[in-house]
């Protein structure tokens, strides 16, 4: 068995160490960083201080891409897992709306739908969702293509090895093999491809929070990003919009790390 490499668990460490950090310091003890915050009260919040608005912030878009990527990953395995089963025209037909879907500009297709769902939503329409429910939808309706192509491949990989061959050979059906003999071997697969779905829901949920579009309370970091836009150009406020890019570039070099050196091994295994 391969060992876990250096660069996964950096960023496994990474990501872990700002889960922590976001439970303690924005959601479980946020009076005391309101006050001892070195940075002061935002000017454009100025009931808050500067840790509470980032680390808080830090905490919604953790959750978002926690949420999204789990759920992009589940509806990418179900398609992958049924196509594979069902085989034949059904598969290729599925795989080219994945295919369509891939092709999609993430960013655009989920302020489109953001604007819909807020309208349902301001209409008393919004079927039990709020903000954050509407943003993981949102994220996973445009980010199931991708995980759905690995695993399709995944799976076509998997199951020209020989152990698969001599199961089917033995009687075993669809359904035996896939979950006997390919899940197992599929598992440490579905994490590298969760992991390399976090970021990507993070950064397209910042760009869309930063031009305002979503009305995410409490502010993810890219929500409060944008409102502190203003602090940034008329005060010289670095101090206000550095601590919310660091934690941002941080959160997203994490998930990238661990995801690119989990999906290699998984490769050469």
């Amino acid at each position: 068995m391969r060992r876990i490499p250096a660069q996964a668990w950096v960023g496994l460490a990474l990501l872990g160490g700002l889960g922590v950090l976001s439970l303690l310091a924005g959601r479980v003890f946020p009076e005391v960083l309101a006050g001892t915050c070195p940075l002061g009260n935002d000017p454009t919040h100025p009931d808050r201080t500067v840790c509470e608005l980032a680390f808080g912030g830090l905490w919604i878009s953790l959750a978002i891409g926690l949420s999204a990527g789990a759920l992009s990953t589940g509806i990418g395995l179900v398609v992958a897992a049924v196509a594979r089963l069902a085989g034949g025209t059904l598969e290729r037909w599925v795989m080219r709306l994945a295919d369509a879907f891939f092709a999609l500009p993430d960013v655009l297709v989920v302020m489109v739908l953001q604007l819909a769902g807020q309208s349902l939503l301001d209409a008393g329409s919004g079927a039990g969702l709020g903000p954050f429910g509407l943003m993981v939808v949102s994220l996973a309706l445009v980010g199931w293509a991708g995980p759905a192509r690995m695993f399709r491949n995944r799976l076509d990989t998997l199951e020209g090895q020989e152990f698969v061959a001599a199961s089917r050979a033995l009687g075993g059906s669809g359904a035996h093999v896939l979950r006997v003999h390919l899940w197992p071997a599929l598992r440490p697969f579905v994490l590298a491809v969760f992991l390399s779905r976090l970021p990507a829901a993070i950064l397209a949920e910042s760009t869309v929070s930063f031009f305002g579009i979503a009305r995410m309370e409490p502010m993810s970091l890219g929500r409060y990003l944008g409102t502190s836009y203003a602090a940034l150009i008329y005060e010289g406020g670095s101090r206000v919009v550095i601590p919310a890019w660091l934690l941002l570039v941080l959160l997203v070099l994490g998930a990238s790390l661990a995801s690119q050196a989990l999906a290699t091994r998984t490769r050469q295994a």
